[in-house]
């Protein structure tokens, strides 16, 4: 009965009203209706548990002393073997995470293991196999803790620089269109470096293509909001909005495709767009480039020299929420692989930057399912760039340009749903209602954020009890400390993975800026002043 199904929907009876309410319309008898009430409730468990919140199954893993060393040995004998390859990177493909910080990796290693039925601790994303790891320090010159304009410049340029700006360095000052100091700042990307040397770039994203991180590969901008002509503010009219900076760089040959959200900055507003200017998406088949629009159209791509694609207004839809059909958007995944194919036709190799924009997204609103659903789609685009290069020739590169202010708390018992939550009365984990009675809290909290009002009733000044909460929810938003409408970004270092030529150079903790050095390196892309490997 209800009273049943109460006492057990923190296991996983999240189902029980509605199911019941269905068919209390059609059965009169009460004794059958509790006992139909009490399988169903039992069985949604079960699902629940096993399918739904990833609870771990039994295993007959002993995990002793012998199971350890065994562990130990393998790991060991692993990363002894590793093979170091100390040519030329022929094709670089850089992989950001944006926001993936090192709590979201823990987080996301986690759910994909207990979408498995595993516990979740043991499981690890294809990038932590990588045989080279380091730590790289996010700040901006102006900010302790950075945005990703500032962050995403200094990967792609080897230059850190201000808060919000893209592509020069700090000379130049945040949101002042002076076109004078805007030349004089403006710095080289990896996108000219390659193009320099005949390879050709690629910029994917399931951002908007204008966003801050595609961005910094191409433009050059005191202000990182400026994606359409109609987003520049009176009077800064003489700097040039970032939809119309990719179009130019198609037309130098810098960029040679382009895959990602934001039609609205290059459509004009007859056409459904935002620009009060010429049309863009005209423009580039004006300059013989292929322009498509869906799924449907990625896959009859002819691989023209220039490509642009633009599947959504704004940014693309989630992972989870994104029609899978020929007329809906394609996976971070689907334009990786269409990306690679169209690249690798270059005789002298590639650069792609490719962004998992989303993941940033989702932990900005505490909706860490979300931040880990977009996670493990980047590691399938991963996956997709691994099964299409060859190890000696392909540097990959995996990192994030900042992290989130997220943690995980609690002292959960193994195997916990990554998305539950505590409530370990025996150990005083637990949060108080206005009557002093212990109540859970999500293991992913955040520092700050919109999860707070969606938790904490003002009116009694105490959190609302989770206990009956649909966690596995998609719009379901995690608790925040304090309230804010956005939550922040984290200050800390953030990781970084590498295999193929030069991998071995990511390692210990540098300078964010570090990287963008290391690929011009490890490409022979600025041989003038870096040098290049032995082999070249």
């Amino acid at each position: 009965d209800n009273r049943s199904c109460s006492a057990v929907r923190r296991e996983g009876c999240l189902l029980c009203t509605s199911v019941f309410s269905a068919e209390r319309m059609r059965m009169d008898d009460t004794s059958k209706l509790r006992h139909f009430n009490l399988i169903v409730c039992f069985v949604i468990i079960y699902l629940g548990n096993f399918l739904a919140l990833g609870r771990p199954q039994e295993t007959a893993i002993q995990e002793d002393a012998q199971y350890w060393e065994m562990l130990g040995k393998e790991d060991l004998q692993k990363t002894l073997n590793a093979k170091r390859y100390e040519g030329v990177a022929k094709n670089i493909i850089f992989f950001v995470g944006d926001g993936m910080g090192i709590a979201t990796h823990t987080m996301a290693r986690i759910y994909k293991g207990q979408k498995k039925h595993k516990s979740g601790e043991e499981e690890s994303l294809v990038w932590e196999n990588f045989p080279s790891t380091g730590l790289m320090k996010t700040y901006n010159t102006d900010r302790q803790v950075s945005d990703s304009a500032g962050t995403a410049t200094a990967m792609f340029t080897g230059v850190k620089t201000r808060f919000g700006m893209l592509g020069l360095d700090n000379r130049a000052m945040y949101n002042v269109c002076d076109t004078g100091a805007v030349e004089r700042a403006t710095v080289q990307s990896m996108a000219d470096w390659g193009a320099e040397n005949e390879k050709d770039v690629g910029v994917v994203t399931t951002a908007r293509i204008t966003h801050a991180t595609p961005g910094a590969m191409y433009a050059h901008t005191p202000m990182r909001d400026w994606e359409s002509d109609s987003d520049i503010p009176e009077g800064s009219g003489a700097c040039e909005d970032i939809a119309s900076q990719l179009i130019k760089s198609f037309s130098s040959g810098k960029i040679k495709l382009a895959f990602g959200g934001g039609k609205r900055a290059f459509r004009t507003v007859a056409n459904g767009g935002s620009r009060s200017g010429e049309d863009l998406v005209d423009k580039l088949k004006e300059m013989g480039g292929s322009y498509v629009e869906t799924t449907g159209e990625l896959k009859l791509l002819d691989y023209s020299d220039k490509v642009l694609g633009l599947f959504s207004d704004s940014h693309m839809d989630w992972e989870v929420d994104r029609s899978q059909e020929d007329s809906g958007q394609p996976s971070l995944a689907e334009m990786t692989r269409q990306a690679i194919n169209r690249l690798k036709k270059s005789e002298k190799g590639f650069v792609l930057m490719v962004e998992g924009g989303r993941i940033d997204h989702a932990h900005h609103q505490n909706k860490a399912k979300m931040a880990m659903e977009e996670t493990l789609g980047l590691e399938k685009a991963v996956e997709t760039a691994l099964e299409m290069t060859a190890r000696d020739d392909t540097l990959i590169i995996v990192t994030a340009d900042h992290s989130h202010a997220v943690t995980i708390s609690g002292y959960p018992e193994r195997g916990n749903p990554i998305l539950g939550f505590v409530k370990d009365i025996e150990n005083n984990n637990f949060v108080t209602d206005q009557n002093g009675q212990p109540q859970p809290f999500t293991t992913i909290g955040y520092a700050n954020g919109p999860g707070f009002d969606f938790h904490f009733n003002r009116t009694a000044g105490f959190w609302n009890n989770i206990e009956n909460e649909n966690f596995m929810s998609n719009s379901f938003q995690q608790m925040a400390t304090f309230s804010l409408p956005d939550e922040t970004h984290g200050g800390e270092d953030v990781s970084a993975y590498a295999i193929g030529p030069q991998a071995h150079l990511v390692n210990g903790v540098h300078e964010q800026s570090y990287l963008a050095h290391l690929v011009a390196y490890a490409g022979c892309l600025k041989s003038d002043t870096l040098g290049c490997p032995v082999g070249k």
